[in-house]
């Protein structure tokens, strides 16, 4: 059903869209500098710019309760088929498609945290389908991926106070910190988990400039709708990724070089001003 955008779903899609540009264009430079090949950034844009198209195309219907389900099952599959793709020294995180290499996580996940906050722990596939695809990510093993999400469904879960819903919870918070005690043995690459020791290489203001879009993106999704607990969802799970590279080698999104940051985040951003809280 075709809908007219609200001027709050415009804010939200602005502000969005100016941070996560800025924090391409900081990261792109630093790759420029340090001579990085142009492969290792122009996939950012490229994902940049097919990631707004697929948000305004969102943005012009309203997600019912089927999608939600069809958004959150497809996601559970598309995680679970990384483990039977090619293995990068035991770890599975990857889907080639062609010469890239996707993070399914990173693709999905935000819209993932959108859809399964829009179902909420009443329905029924909501708290089963969370506890599948964290237990998924803590066999690939991702650590960063499997906290964030199990961080995110707090949002929705504990709100409910159920028998189910603190089932739900002590499964996936086990299955987070069993993810986060498996041997990740691949080395951080200069352009991803440490791209921003390459940012403040070339200077202190474009180091400001990418913490500034880091620390801003899951604040200008909280105050989107300040009340709504999918906004809070997606919020934490931003802020959790953002904040994982300070404990471990774990890619920096959106600076960092990689396609799935820059696709999912807009994933998530336009479904959560697609759809409406429950009332």
């Amino acid at each position: 059903m075709i809908r007219i955008l609200r001027r709050d779903d415009h804010r939200l899609l602005a502000g969005y869209a100016a941070l996560s540009l800025v924090g391409i264009a900081c990261g792109a430079l630093a790759m420029v500098i340090a001579g990085s090949p142009a492969m290792r950034w122009i996939p950012n844009l490229a994902a940049w710019l097919i990631g707004g198209c697929a948000a305004i195309a969102i943005l012009r219907t309203r997600p019912g309760p089927r999608s939600w389900l069809a958004i959150a099952g497809i996601g559970t599959l598309a995680l679970a088929g990384t483990l039977a793709g090619p293995d990068q020294m035991g770890v599975h995180r990857w889907i080639a498609i062609g010469p890239l290499f996707m993070n399914i996580a990173a693709l999905v996940l935000p819209a993932v945290v959108v859809a399964l906050a829009r179902l909420g722990p009443t329905h029924r596939a909501s708290p089963i389908l969370a506890t599948v695809m964290v237990a998924i990510l803590a066999l690939q093993p991702d650590a960063s991926q499997a906290i964030a999400l199990a961080l995110a469904c707090l949002a929705w879960l504990l709100p409910a106070r159920t028998p189910s819903g603190w089932a739900t919870i002590a499964s996936i918070a086990g299955l987070a910190g069993f993810a986060l005690v498996q041997p990740d043995p691949l080395l951080p690459v200069p352009e991803v988990e440490q791209i921003l020791s390459l940012v403040n290489k070339v200077h202190i203001t474009l180091t400001a400039a990418a913490c500034m879009v880091l620390i801003g993106m899951p604040l200008i999704v909280r105050q989107f709708r300040p009340g709504d607990r999918t906004a809070l969802a997606l919020a934490i799970y931003m802020a959790a990724v953002t904040v994982a590279p300070m404990f471990g080698w774990f890619p920096v999104p959106i600076i960092g070089a990689g396609m799935s940051f820059p696709l999912g985040f807009w994933l998530g951003v336009a479904l959560l001003a697609a759809g409406r809280p429950k009332a």
